[in-house]
């Protein structure tokens, strides 16, 4: 059901893949999002609509490293299937389980803790202003 993405443990898993491959894993990742919003109440469409986007990304920078602001913690699901927590993925959302948002806690690859829209710009402005 999920082979591609079972395997994906870092970004650095998605380099070697063939856009074929990327394709599969993109499906796989649709599939595991309607798996999840069938068990429990989940913000579903703005992940639908970022898969893709974050496979991109994630195939171009190294969020380790690079930073990375989503205009919405709700869009983070996709992005956190990416970065290691695949297999806890079923836990996001429930006690003390993965959090619905970005969360420093959980992975290296969440730069900051947010929920809801309209933080990204003064976020990026913060973080730009605050390297110099």
């Amino acid at each position: 059901m999920d082979r591609l993405l079972s395997t994906i443990r870092s970004s650095d898993d998605l380099k070697g893949l063939s856009q074929k491959q990327l394709k599969q894993l993109a499906g796989e990742m649709r599939e595991a999002l309607c798996r999840l919003v069938a068990t429990r109440t989940a913000h579903f469409a703005s992940n639908l609509g970022v898969i893709e986007l974050a496979l991109a990304l994630h195939t171009s920078f190294d969020f380790r490293r690079d930073r990375l602001i989503w205009d919405t913690g709700h869009q983070i699901y996709p992005h956190k299937m990416l970065t290691g927590r695949y297999d806890e993925f079923p836990t996001i959302r429930a006690k003390d389980g993965l959090m619905g948002y970005p969360n420093p806690a959980e992975s290296v690859y969440d730069l900051f803790m947010t929920g809801h829209a309209g933080c990204s710009v003064s976020t990026a402005l913060g973080t730009t202003c605050g390297a110099e």
